[in-house]
């Protein structure tokens, strides 16, 4: 099962490039690399086992709470 949602672009703004020291920094700020993951879920020509493999990522990534770490 491949799930694709649909892809709304942001609206572009200058900023520095997302950097993250480690994975605790990641998930700190996993409100800003979010939107980046996201765009290249429905921007990129992805297979159909790369397009689940990131969408389960996003998932997951999103129910990881300060508690779990």
């Amino acid at each position: 099962m491949t799930i694709k949602p649909d892809f709304a672009p942001e609206a572009s703004a200058p900023h520095e490039p997302l950097t993250a020291r480690d994975v605790i920094d990641f998930h700190l700020r996993w409100d800003e690399f979010r939107p980046v993951a996201k765009s290249i879920h429905g921007l990129l020509d992805l297979s159909q086992d790369q397009a689940e493999t990131l969408y389960w990522l996003i998932e997951l990534s999103d129910r990881v709470h300060k508690d779990d770490l």
